[in-house]
């Protein structure tokens, strides 16, 4: 008889990680708006569950921080504020420079090779002005380069960094000349990732996400502004 301590079985998606990852993927595609209350009964009629593991899976995301619970009220989808998105930001320059410098001694052609391409998509949806496009393209180049860092530590930190912001990215940044700027700076990063040039390579993903926070921080100011 086999040992299955030695070919342990592959767990099995619990509900709760099938309805937890439905609401993190309406809340990160903006379904679920920032600051919206989300209606349990709703999401488990939606869903075809029980409420237990509706309830169950944001008490995860709760823990991730995209949606927050308020008492006598419910459970929203998280806001952040300016100075939330700043500290957010000031970490994620960090890690994913650190997290590049890691990458690019590691990278094959074949790695490269697929930034190459996902460089070239992103300037036809760029063209295009396909920003639902550009922003999924936007994901893949730079985890493209995170994962070859070979840290899933690093790797998991960082996408929970992106997971917290993406809604803000989505609703701030989705600007014609941002999106001509972000392809230039993203050509950059991958003429040092193709050269082998790591130090390079951190500095200017750094100054990628430096431009992305101006971008968002002035937006957020002025909208707080006129409101």
């Amino acid at each position: 008889m086999p040992n299955s301590s030695i070919h342990p079985k592959r767990p099995v998606p619990t509900l709760s990680v099938y309805v937890r990852g439905h609401i993190r993927d309406a809340i990160l595609s903006g379904e679920y708006p920032i600051g919206s209350k989300l209606d349990q009964q709703a999401i488990a009629d939606k869903l075809g569950v029980s409420i237990i593991p509706v309830r169950e899976s944001l008490l995860h995301l709760q823990a991730e921080g995209l949606v927050q619970s308020i008492p006598h009220r419910g459970v929203f989808v998280t806001e952040l504020s300016l100075d939330d998105l700043h500290e957010i930001y000031v970490v994620r320059e960090t890690l994913e420079e650190l997290a590049t410098i890691l990458a690019v001694p590691k990278m094959n052609d074949e790695v490269v090779a697929q930034l190459s391409q996902q460089i070239d998509a992103m300037e036809v949806a760029t063209e295009s002005n396909d920003f639902d496009h550009l922003f999924e393209l936007n994901r893949h180049f730079h985890f493209t380069i995170y994962r070859s860092s070979g840290n899933n530590t690093l790797l998991q930190m960082i996408e929970s960094l992106w997971d917290r912001s993406t809604v803000y990215r989505r609703v701030y940044t989705f600007m014609s000349e941002r999106a001509k700027q972000a392809l230039a700076e993203h050509k950059t990063i991958f003429t040092f990732c193709k050269s082998g040039d790591p130090a390079a390579a951190g500095q200017a993903v750094r100054e990628n996400v430096q431009q992305t926070t101006r971008g968002i921080m002035t937006r957020m100011e002025k909208e707080h502004i006129s409101g």
